[in-house]
């Protein structure tokens, strides 16, 4: 996995298969997770703007999800660019994870964007299924990176049943990076039990392992045996979804006063200097010129040991742990 560059100077890391990954993307769960407000859950209409103000910043790579509800709204924003010759599909790398179980009420996810394993009478038809729609909604016709959102519904506790099901559907993935419609194919939320078995079986390994990470919640023997496994680690939440004190914890605040960036950016290029691929998301373009910017500077030894420090003890998480899923 060498580094190369992409065609907007963001550096990338190079797949198994020779893809090469932009280091930097931007995130398209939009909503409410931390209880800020009374109400929790995705709200896809706020993405409309925010996507149109990361395409005019300088980001190229682009992170959904088939559950997130805002694949049309990525695809329709990137259409009037392809439109009017501004930008080409080959310029832009889009990636989308399907088959997020089926999540409580208060999430505010549809049904019809998630899938009830337990009930599915051919999981392998419904990823084909939700594939074509999800590449529709985009309107494009294939996607970079395709992700396994999660290695089983929440509540699994039969290890068989996850290592079974999780078999069925990534020979599903496979199928469809075989036919061209993925050009990278990997898994999301998996902790080393879920992978294992995995590569005992799959034709193809997972390219990828996108994670929560940051600086309060980083499992550095799982990200190990993941990057010598051949899997780019990929932090989702790289801010704890603004959440839990991280861009203001004291340690974060001194360090970015040393360097001259901002706390955003010192996070941020942590993740860089770690090697992982980090999606941010924010709505301010000021704050997107920012996160841009992290190629502008490095964080010494010290730096990257006092934040690594942050993490020590039971990770902190914004989402569910994967770990105690079977």
């Amino acid at each position: 996995m060498t580094e190369t560059t992409t065609k907007n100077t963001i550096p990338g890391v190079k797949l198994t298969n020779g893809v090469s990954l932009p280091q930097l993307g931007y995130g398209c769960a939009f909503g409410d997770w931390l209880g800020r407000t009374d109400f929790q859950g995705f709200l896809p209409e706020q993405s409309w703007h925010a996507i149109e103000l990361a395409l005019k910043a300088g980001f190229r790579h682009f992170d959904t999800a088939y559950c997130y509800g805002t694949e049309r709204h990525l695809g329709d924003t990137l259409g009037r660019w392809f439109a009017d010759g501004t930008l080409t599909r080959d310029q832009v790398f889009l990636t989308t994870k399907l088959l997020h179980p089926a999540a409580p009420p208060h999430i505010a996810i549809s049904h019809r964007l998630t899938c009830d394993w337990y009930t599915e009478p051919d999981l392998k038809q419904r990823i084909l299924d939700d594939f074509d729609r999800s590449k529709e909604k985009a309107g494009i016709g294939y996607y970079d990176l395709l992700l396994m959102h999660w290695p089983a519904p929440f509540d699994n506790t039969d290890a068989e049943f996850g290592r079974r099901t999780r078999a069925d559907i990534w020979s599903a993935f496979e199928e469809i990076h075989q036919r061209g419609e993925a050009r990278a194919i990997g898994v999301s939320n998996f902790a080393r039990h879920h992978l294992e078995p995995l590569l005992e079986t799959a034709t193809i390994q997972p390219m990828v392992n996108q994670l929560e990470v940051h600086p309060y919640c980083h499992d550095a023997e799982l990200i190990d045996y993941c990057k010598a496994a051949g899997m780019v680690i990929e932090a989702y939440a790289p801010f704890a979804s603004g959440g839990l004190g991280l861009l203001d914890d004291p340690a974060v605040m001194e360090i970015a006063k040393q360097v001259g960036y901002s706390t955003g950016q010192v996070i941020l290029r942590w993740h860089i200097q770690h090697g992982h691929v980090v999606l941010p998301k924010s709505s301010s373009p000021r704050r997107l010129s920012e996160n841009l910017a992290i190629f502008e500077f490095e964080l010494d030894d010290d730096s990257m040991a006092r934040l690594d420090a942050l993490g020590g003890g039971e990770a902190r998480r914004t989402c569910p742990d994967p770990s105690g899923i079977q």
